[in-house]
Formats: C-alpha cells, sequence, structure tokens
C-alpha cells in the first residue's frame, strides 16, 4: 500500500492487531498445556456431569495463626489446582479461587447453619464455572453450591455442585472434590 501515510491512528491500529494476534496465540499455547473437563450427559436430564479433584488446597486469612479457626466476619481466599483424578498429575484442567466471609452460625448449630459463604471460581481449560453458596463447617464435610454462570463451554451454565474442602492450613489434608450437574443454555 504504497502512497498511504502511515498516521498515528494506523501505527494504534496496527500495535493493536499485533497484539491480539500474540494474545490468541498465547490463548491457543496455554490451552494445550492442560485437558479439557469431559463429562457425561445424564440419562434423560440433558444434565451435564462430571467430577474433579483438587490438590494443593490452601486457605489464607489475614492476621490468623494456622489451624485457628475464624471469627464471625472475617474474609479468607482459597486457591489449589483441579484435575480430572485425584491421583493423576499429569491430568490438570484448572485451577480454583474463592473467597470467603466467615458467619460463625451466629443462630446456632443446626441442619441449616451457615460458618461461612463462599463465592467459587473455576478456570478450567474449556472455560469457567462461577459458584455460590455456603459452609456448614470450617473444618470439612459436603457443601452445595448454585452455578450461576460460566464462560466458554460454560456459558449459560446453571445448576449446582457439591464440595468437599480439606485445606492444610484448618487441618486437613490439601485436597477438595467437587461434582457437578450442569444444565447448559441451548443454541
Amino acid at each position: 500500500m504504497e502512497g498511504i501515510p502511515d498516521s498515528p491512528r494506523r501505527r494504534v491500529l496496527k500495535r493493536g492487531a499485533v497484539l491480539v494476534g500474540g494474545l490468541a496465540g498465547f490463548g491457543l499455547l496455554s490451552r494445550g498445556t492442560t485437558e479439557a473437563v469431559t463429562g457425561a450427559r445424564a440419562p434423560g436430564s440433558g444434565a451435564l456431569t462430571f467430577t474433579i479433584h483438587g490438590r494443593n488446597w490452601q486457605t489464607t486469612y489475614p492476621d490468623r495463626r494456622r489451624g485457628v479457626l475464624p471469627a464471625q466476619g472475617e474474609r479468607s481466599t482459597t486457591f489449589g489446582q483441579l484435575f480430572t483424578r485425584a491421583t493423576d498429575a499429569a491430568g490438570k484442567v484448572g485451577e480454583f479461587y474463592a473467597s470467603a466471609f466467615a458467619f460463625g452460625a451466629p443462630f446456632g448449630p443446626s441442619a441449616v447453619a451457615a460458618a461461612s459463604m463462599e463465592m467459587h471460581q473455576f478456570n478450567l481449560a474449556d472455560g469457567t464455572i462461577v459458584g455460590m453458596g455456603t459452609l456448614a463447617s470450617l473444618t470439612g464435610g459436603e457443601s452445595v453450591h448454585a452455578i450461576i454462570g460460566g464462560t466458554g463451554r460454560y456459558e449459560g451454565a446453571s445448576g449446582s455442585y457439591t464440595a468437599r474442602q480439606s485445606p492444610v492450613e484448618l487441618g486437613g489434608d490439601g485436597t477438595a472434590e467437587f461434582s457437578f450437574t450442569i444444565t447448559l443454555r441451548s443454541a
């Protein structure tokens, strides 16, 4: 394209195109380093079901020693790596991030008491899943969370999942397990 002056706007557009191309290339390369989550459709329901396992599970509380449970109103973060199997180091499918606020079961122990509320982010090779729910206990046990959205393969996702988290800082073994039942928005 001889004769077309290289204006500042044109230079910015060229740089933007190179940046977008580079980011797209990086995204494709980084997705190649992890496996996609595979799941089965539940018979007769159309729901996608699968289980993923967490390792290197850690919870951090500002200004709190390891092993000491949080007080009402305190916040925390949790993170770990996600795998297709509990023992397969090569099957990494993503990473997990969460934020939580402690309630401390203010009305006493019961079947509906909540120790804390958590917001979960599952960064998976084929998209993200966002979930939210409460924990009955900070020291383990099963909790049920609502799926409130997703991206990529999980765009428009709804449903729920059970979570078992065992962070080292609260006396656990550093593992987790999540079992999903997802309804995807139809195209």
